[in-house]
């Protein structure tokens, strides 16, 4: 299943994102031993093929969120969680490099990675035709959209086409704009009130909004949708699925060309070995999501 074409033009056509980074705050290093780890042989071997990134340290950019790729851990905040932290610690561990994360916000990750100030991105970015013109990706996971409403779905909203007139909580510098975006000019067109929007410079910014009353739905990723909803049941619930061609993946800078086939090829060892299915079943992620990892570049 596909979105709509127009959806998906308009999509393109709004992912230039912005150029400024905002509040920059460094966490700690998952350091924790990995149950991921790729054999031994193997990585004895990768190391060999990629020897500029033993003993190398990484700035991972995030944007931390109640979510389950990158956030802070709840029990100690300057430690980082997720699907993502989980990847590359393992990745880490084989390669010889280490990782250290700077929160910043969605927006500004992109910029951030093409000035050198970060060397990855982990923060669920999905590698969509826009934003590989700018960074190269090393795609991981299928995505799968979802939308979050308040539990007990109080507005009645089942599909896209019944977000006329309701407040949408939006993150800057995403895909899911764009969906509103085309949605609420479809609206007009049909007579009917625009759609209202919020916009936030994360996605547990928006997710509050919506969990105060402030707004009525959030789009964001099928996984993260149904994270959030499992552990605020009182205040969320899953609403409706729009399936997309998008796939997350681990920004890199253009000219970084060893750290992105470094890192492709242990991610490629983990899913033949299993390890990264373990962890996408770890973080809620569903086996339809299952994506042999590869490179993408412009």
């Amino acid at each position: 299943m596909h979105i709509s074409k127009m959806v998906t033009m308009a999509i393109a056509a709004a992912l230039v994102l912005g150029t400024s980074a905002c509040s920059e705050d460094d966490a700690a290093n998952n350091a924790v031993t990995s149950d991921l780890a790729i054999d031994k042989t193997t990585c004895e071997s990768l190391a060999q093929k990629y020897p500029g990134l033993n003993g190398k340290k990484l700035t991972v950019g995030i944007s931390p969120a109640p979510a389950n790729y990158s956030t802070s851990d709840p029990k100690n905040p300057s430690n980082v969680i997720g699907i993502e932290p989980d990847l590359l610690n393992a990745a880490g561990q084989c390669l010889g490099f280490s990782t250290a994360y700077s929160k910043l916000d969605f927006a500004g990750l992109v910029p951030a990675l093409q000035s050198g100030r970060i060397d990855l991105v982990a923060a669920g970015m999905y590698s969509s035709e826009e934003r590989v013109k700018q960074v190269d990706f090393v795609n991981y996971m299928k995505a799968s959209e979802a939308s979050l409403v308040a539990a007990g779905n109080p507005k009645d909203i089942k599909a896209l086409g019944d977000i006329c007139g309701v407040t949408a909580a939006l993150v800057v510098g995403t895909v899911e704009n764009a969906i509103f975006d085309t949605q609420s000019k479809e609206c007009e067109a049909a007579g009917k009130p625009a759609l209202k929007t919020l916009n936030f410079p994360s996605i547990d910014r928006a997710q509050s909004a919506l969990a105060q009353g402030e707004a009525d739905i959030v789009l964001t990723d099928a996984g993260v949708a149904a994270y959030l909803a499992e552990r605020n049941p009182d205040k969320l619930a899953v609403g409706f699925q729009l399936p997309t061609d998008f796939d997350f993946g681990f920004g890199v800078n253009k000219e970084a060309t060893e750290l992105r086939d470094g890192l492709n090829a242990a991610l490629g060892q983990m899913y033949a070995d299993g390890g990264l299915q373990k962890a996408m079943k770890r973080w809620g992620f569903s086996e339809s999501q299952e994506l042999q990892p590869a490179v993408v570049t412009s």
